[in-house]
């Protein structure tokens, strides 16, 4: 990506255009000839490369030629692929693979939700549904997986994977890939499925769509499309992997449905011999530490209460907090509260934080951007409480309260004690 310096004019156009903010106007270097003062310069480490400058350098020249035909302004600014020939025989990769995060030993629960969403894509595209398991004294858990879903398991299991390292997980993962060539590889966007799957990604010279919330298959290229929020969740974007196999993304947790357990299901467990020798592993695992919290986790909560700009002040989450603890809740929080600082980031609910799925949501104070409401909208009960009865969420609530919360709270808070005795 480059400006070409005798085209541009420096009208900040492009500035304006830019979704990432890489572009500004810097001052032009006295030279002969050029009568403009300023120069669009480009931040390549920013860019994203998204084509919207130059889609709008070359609209401001198609509007000037249109008067000026000889004009030699605008058409400034130029993007220059590199194309890579790869060579790689799809036909040849088949099977929709899940991997399995464990921690402890135990299953996390999003792979139940990526056993729901590899389940229609292997039977849209009539291939086998497999999971990956890896870990140590894991065995045990193949059972479950194929109760609910998978037709193969895969158990790589062996003491040097008793702690989660990336260089060893991804050196596993990534032998596995080539021998076996999965055609497609969901993965949780947890903070290890985020740590290690783009390790894998370029380790099996292949792409990842990361965060994915929707996924199709393309009935006519049988390719998977992954959708995923882009731009702070301004715009959903589908992406295709078209060149490379495994098509590999990373599926936000409690975005789908858990697909249910089918007791006396049967399957085929794949025990895999492994090789650490084969691998280059630098890091160690020192030790463990266990986060003190006492709030109760967002992600996995059947019940939620979550605060907004409306609460006014960082204290105002001391109401949201004592509602939380009689109902024996999570608080959560909208993204402009965690912008500034009264919550951490943890708390966040929405597409650029925590995907939920409760049974009870209650939102104060929350007006109900899309972002947020992407993020909570599949709760079962929905409790608004906000002064203004035009906020998006006040309409998509199962039950609105309008009115102050600061009254609201505390007397509702009450009314349960009274009814729990206490």
């Amino acid at each position: 990506m480059f400006i070409i310096k005798e085209r541009c004019t420096g009208c900040g156009s492009c500035v304006k255009v830019c979704p990432v903010s890489c572009i500004s106007m810097a001052d032009r270097d006295k030279e002969e000839g050029v009568r403009w003062k300023k120069l669009a310069v480009i931040d390549v480490d920013k860019c994203v490369f998204c084509n919207a400058c130059v889609e709008d350098c070359d609209r401001l020249f198609e509007k000037t030629k249109a008067k000026v035909p000889d004009t030699n302004v605008f058409h400034a600014i130029v993007m220059h692929k590199d194309e890579v020939a790869v060579h790689v025989d799809t036909a040849a990769y088949k099977g929709v693979w899940c991997y399995a995060e464990q921690r402890h030993g135990k299953i996390v629960p999003t792979i139940y939700e990526l056993l729901h969403v590899g389940g229609g894509m292997a039977k849209d595209l009539n291939e086998e549904l497999c999971a990956v398991l890896i870990g140590h004294n894991v065995a045990d858990a193949a059972r479950d997986l194929i109760e609910h879903g998978a037709d193969k398991v895969y158990v790589l299991d062996h003491p040097v994977f008793e702690h989660f390292l990336d260089e060893a997980y991804c050196s596993a993962l990534t032998e596995l890939i080539r021998k076996e060539k999965p055609n497609k590889l969901l993965m949780p966007a947890s903070i290890i499925g985020r740590s290690f799957a783009s390790r894998v990604a370029i380790s099996a010279h292949t792409g990842i769509t990361a965060d994915a919330t929707e996924f199709a298959i393309d009935p006519k290229t049988r390719m998977m499309r992954a959708t995923r929020p882009s731009f702070g969740g301004n715009l959903m974007a589908t992406i295709l992997c078209e060149k490379h196999r495994p098509e590999m993304a990373t599926v936000r947790p409690m975005s789908f449905p858990r697909r249910p357990a089918e007791p006396g299901r049967t399957g085929k467990v794949v025990p895999v011999q492994v090789d650490p020798s084969r691998w280059s592993v630098k890091a160690k695992f020192v030790r463990f530490d266990h986060e003190k919290d006492d709030t109760v986790d967002i992600s996995s909560a059947e019940k939620i209460v979550s605060g907004g700009r409306g609460l006014g002040k960082p204290d105002g989450f001391k109401l949201i907090e004592d509602l939380a603890r009689v109902l024996g809740a999570a608080v959560g929080a909208s993204r402009p509260t965690v912008d500034a600082g009264w919550i951490p980031y943890r708390h966040q609910v929405g597409l650029t934080g925590r995907t939920v799925r409760p049974k009870l949501y209650i939102a104060c104070g929350i007006s109900g951007q899309i972002q947020h409401l992407a993020g909570m909208s599949s709760a079962e009960v929905i409790v608004a409480v906000n002064k203004d009865p035009d906020a998006p969420l006040m309409k998509l609530a199962t039950l609105s309260v309008e009115g102050d919360l600061y009254e609201l709270v505390p007397a509702l808070i009450e009314e349960i004690k009274k009814v729990r005795g206490n």
